[in-house]
């Protein structure tokens, strides 16, 4: 596919065509075949790890299977991206699925075809940390039903997105890969250096061109569906089956997105151990076919489409073991309102936090101990008791007050708005709390599905509320306050807690 640079219009088969995310009803085999590509976030590393044995040459080729599409125009205001004064910055690269049956090899016609399923969904974004040192890349896959606020966004039609809570997915449907890091970006903080979007046509081949991979199931898996029929146990399995394996939801384990997710990141590690393994090593046919098949169905931003750079990050990272490489989750919880989605716990902050500062790789996290869902959802304090004074950091003139109006239809005592300089312009909601006032901010961050709160020493019993865009959406939280603290036999943990697998480990763990 030819490689094109400058500002272009998002293409609407590749990166989202502005529909919203199927119903429950659609074909539940089509709509979740795609997901498997978070492989491709595992592509993007192994092209580093195979450096030693591919060559320039190699990547010379392949980087012209990638089309490039520049969307950095339709970002705006954007965090800052932590570059240094060398070479070894950390960088992060967003790779997003993409459910368009407009396949370059034909092949779309398997799922349903373009008519049955006109435009691009996604389901599946990871965001690969790849650590200033080089010695260790973080996936970390964002489910898709998680609850979050979605920033104004220009769809690929050229209309705007209104700023709205939605569940995460919809930032892709509505306004594609734009859409999904300017989301992406607003809710962590972190800055997306490159990005990739993906789709299906290529993945059997990149498990054939493997030489197929291990898989490991706890138990029998008998999927009408998914075509998928195994027994317990470990099996070597080629594309088609893999493929299967990565689709299945109904038949094995809860049936829920995030158990799919913990089966697809033991699918990704034994990809990773395929590649790094000896035998990989000594065969570059195998890996330059890996590489063609999973660059044939990659759109990048154009820095990551050219040749140089691909190479130059290849190269900075010959020296990444398999043990580097970590794939974690968002830590998520039930959504009160609708439990058939998810929102981030307190731990994702701190998952963020250390994406940002580059110091995810440096320990390995605890595993996250078992928590009561509906006891980590109440609130302590209740919103008439937590006095609330609302700034506009940036927003369009009026936005304090509509979001103060909006504060005090659900029940806080608004105690004035006004105009301020923001602490962090790219997060559109900013809660500020003084000392001891932590659980009436988490009540007024929660009203806001979950906004991103920070502790001001300077400031006494009232709550700062920062706007600094229209991307905002208030909900009613009354009905979670308890009023009291959870009960002892079930403590908090005094420190998030982050669950990570480790690309070395079993893939029967």
């Amino acid at each position: 596919m030819p490689t094109t640079t400058g500002p272009t219009p998002p293409r609407a088969d590749v990166p989202g065509a502005g529909l919203r995310p199927r119903g429950r009803h659609a074909s539940h085999a089509h709509r979740t075949a795609w997901r498997v590509l978070r492989v491709a976030a595992v592509a993007l590393v192994a092209l580093a790890l195979a450096a030693g044995a591919g060559g320039v040459y190699a990547y010379q080729r392949l980087t012209g299977n990638i089309t490039a599409q520049d969307v950095s125009g339709l970002l705006g205001q954007r965090p800052d991206d932590g570059a240094g004064a060398d070479d070894t910055s950390p960088v992060n690269i967003l790779v997003m699925g993409s459910d368009t049956r407009a396949l370059a090899d034909g092949t779309g016609g398997a799922y349903g075809g373009v008519e049955a399923d006109p435009g691009a969904r996604s389901d599946t974004t990871v965001l690969v940390h790849l650590a200033g040192d080089r010695q260790s890349a973080t996936l970390v896959s964002i489910p898709r039903d998680s609850m979050v606020q979605i920033p104004a966004c220009t769809a690929p039609d050229g209309s705007t997105v209104e700023a709205h809570l939605d569940i995460f997915n919809s930032a892709f449907s509505e306004g594609g890969a734009a859409c999904t890091i300017k989301t992406v970006e607003a809710l962590t903080g972190v800055y997306v250096h490159h990005y990739a979007v993906v789709d299906f046509s290529g993945f059997r081949s990149m498990i054939d061109a493997l030489g197929g991979v291990t898989i490991c199931t706890p138990e029998d898996i008998d999927s009408e569906k998914a075509n998928l029929h195994l027994e317990a146990g470990t099996h070597q399995v080629d594309g088609e089956t893999a493929l299967a394996y990565a689709r299945v939801r109904y038949g094995i384990g809860d049936g829920s997105d995030l158990s799919r997710i913990e089966r697809q990141q033991a699918l990704m590690s034994s990809i990773v151990q395929k590649i790094t393994s000896s035998q990989m090593l000594l065969r570059p046919d195998r890996l330059y076919s890996f590489m063609d098949a999973a660059t044939e169905s990659v759109t990048t931003d154009p820095e990551l489409a050219e040749v140089s750079q691909l190479v130059d990050l290849a190269q900075s990272l010959r020296g990444l073991p398999a043990g580097g490489v970590r794939f974690v989750t968002v830590p998520t919880e039930p959504y009160p309102p609708n439990e058939a989605r998810v929102q981030w716990t307190a731990a994702a902050d701190e998952l963020w936090q250390r994406i940002r500062t580059d110091t995810a790789g440096e320990t390995a996290p605890a595993p996250e101990a078992p928590t009561d869902p509906s006891a980590s959802s109440e609130l302590l304090v209740a919103p008439g008791d937590v006095p609330v004074r609302v700034l506009n950091t940036g927003a369009p003139a009026g936005t304090a007050a509509a979001v103060a109006d909006a504060l005090a239809g659900v029940g806080f005592a608004v105690a004035g708005t006004g105009d301020g300089e923001a602490s962090d312009p790219a997060v559109p909601v900013l809660v500020r709390h003084g000392p001891d006032r932590a659980d009436s901010a988490r009540t007024v961050a929660a009203a806001f599905g979950g906004a991103a709160t920070r502790l001001d020493e300077s400031l006494g019993g009232t709550v700062v509320v920062e706007v600094s865009s229209a991307s905002y959406a208030v909900t009613d939280v009354r009905a979670r306050v308890t009023g009291a603290a959870p009960a002892a036999s079930a403590p908090a943990s005094p420190e998030p807690t982050i669950t990570a697998r480790v690309a070395t480990d079993d893939i029967c763990a």
